[in-house]
């Protein structure tokens, strides 16, 4: 079972006591202190590699690099790499319900990462890691992460000008209001709504940006 794991990792151990700690979860007593330090080690290596990652290959302000961060790195993305690695069927723990557990399978990808560290350093990896993290990185859109910023650049080759964003309407509760605002660059227009005026303008700006990206691919 190892190898197929091993195989999806794109990395095969030299000691192999060093991954099966790595798949003995802390509620197994005897496995805990090893675990534990895995999953800590491999958490600062997972945010090394992301974030030289993001510094390489996307030229965003620190506030977007701290997003896509957050959203490269967060608990359902390493469930999500647990479960194509198939961590879920690896993982020892004390209890059935484990193996589904967000946190826990979180956790065990990074003590994987960790392990990898230990057995075959930085560059092993951080190999595994953007392997692994590939099909993550692809289904970055900045549009979703700063759109607000975006169309504020989409402006400045187009017009030299800001976008323009306008209060259509606010409706609803006090305690619950709904905001309506518009989004526009020249005669072009977008408009949504949200539960406060920024998340409103944000949304507008994204759909701006998609009718750009509309117009641009249609020859527009």
């Amino acid at each position: 079972m190892s190898d197929d794991l091993e195989k999806k990792l794109g990395y095969s151990f030299k000691d192999k006591s060093i991954l099966e700690s790595a798949l003995h979860h802390s509620s197994v007593k005897k496995y805990a202190l090893q675990f534990e330090r895995l999953e800590f080690l491999g958490d600062r290596i997972l945010g090394a590699v992301v974030a030289e990652y993001i510094f390489e290959k996307f030229s965003v302000k620190e506030g977007v690099m701290s997003k896509m961060m957050s959203a490269f790195v967060c608990a359902d993305s390493c469930k999500r790499i647990a479960l194509k690695l198939g961590l879920d069927k690896f993982l020892v723990a004390a209890g059935n319900q484990l193996h589904t557990n967000v946190t826990v399978l979180a956790d065990t990808v990074e003590a994987l990462i960790g392990a990898v560290f230990i057995d075959g350093g930085y560059d092993s990896a951080k190999i595994a890691i953007l392997l692994c993290w590939s099909e993550i990185f692809k289904g970055y859109d900045e549009m979703d992460y700063d759109p607000k910023t975006k169309l504020q650049e989409v402006c400045q080759r187009k017009t030299g000008s800001p976008p323009l964003y306008s209060v259509i309407s606010v409706t609803g509760d006090d305690h619950a209001p709904v905001f309506t605002v518009s989004a526009s660059i020249g005669s072009e227009t977008a408009v949504a709504t949200g539960s406060s005026k920024k998340k409103a303008e944000t949304l507008a700006a994204k759909l701006l940006l998609s009718k750009f990206s509309y117009l641009s691919l249609n020859g527009a």
